[in-house]
């Protein structure tokens, strides 16, 4: 097998395949449509059946898959109405090198048609089992997203709770802290007394008694100022006595000279 000549066969067969899959205006020009008919009876023409060109699967693959992915290509469906075109439009008539033999590549067509258009077919089916897939697997992402967003509003929702729960217990503790302000020491005497009856004559008693030490304190105190007042004044005539003495002392020394 002449290796080089296959590749160059099989060069072709991809540039035609290509070239199909850019219009479907191309072979409403008669011309055009003659020279394809031409290019693909070269192509899989030969004297002896077993010297033929065989396309590859791999070949129809490769190209169908270059399309697919990149739409400056083409497009497949328009590769596909056009091989249609050219299979029901082929009609032998064209001699072989000898000038006995008609050229006849029908049978090549139609297989390059049926290939064509099995691979379009297995090619979509795989897609939309991706796209189907892909849906799922995103779906399947969503509602995972969703259970993660359901537990995160659970966890703000107990934040929440106990933010509030710490709010009223520093309310309370605030209540509490103002009321012992503003009754000072007997309202926690009287929530003790409250709380254990048993001291109750003890701290009755206590209190009691302050109050008699500060009664008798002030009383004290009272006291002793008013007798260190008298001390003052009574210091204050003494004073002013012995002034007067000694001022009429020095009135009689003057009055002898």
């Amino acid at each position: 097998m002449d290796l080089n000549k296959e590749a160059q066969q099989r060069k072709e067969f991809c540039d035609i395949l290509f070239e199909l899959a850019k219009s479907q205006e191309i072979l409403q020009d008669a011309y055009y449509r003659v020279s394809m008919y031409k290019r693909l009876e070269a192509l899989y023409d030969a004297p002896l059946p077993d010297k033929r060109f065989r396309h590859f699967y791999s070949d129809i693959f490769s190209v169908l898959t270059q399309i697919q992915q990149n739409p400056l290509l083409g497009d497949t469906n328009i590769l596909g109405q056009n091989l249609s075109v050219i299979r029901s439009g082929y009609q032998p008539r064209n001699r072989a090198d000898d000038g006995e033999r008609i050229i006849d590549v029908s049978d090549a067509l139609k297989k390059l048609y049926d290939h064509v258009n099995l691979d379009i077919a297995r090619i979509s089916y795989s897609d939309a089992g991706d796209r189907k897939i892909s849906g799922e697997e995103a779906v399947s992402e969503l509602q995972t997203q969703v259970k993660v967003l359901q537990r995160d509003v659970k966890k703000a929702q107990k934040v929440k709770e106990d933010f509030e729960k710490t709010e009223s217990k520093i309310a309370e503790v605030e209540n509490k802290l103002e009321s012992s302000q503003k009754f000072g020491l007997f309202y926690y005497i009287d929530r003790l007394v409250n709380k254990s009856p048993s001291i109750k004559p003890l701290i009755i008693s206590n209190v009691v008694l302050v109050a008699l030490l500060s009664v008798t304190m002030a009383a004290w105190s009272m006291g002793w100022v008013e007798s260190r007042d008298k001390r003052i004044d009574e210091r204050a005539g003494n004073s002013s006595a012995v002034e007067t003495i000694r001022t009429e002392e020095l009135n009689t020394l003057e009055s002898d000279e």
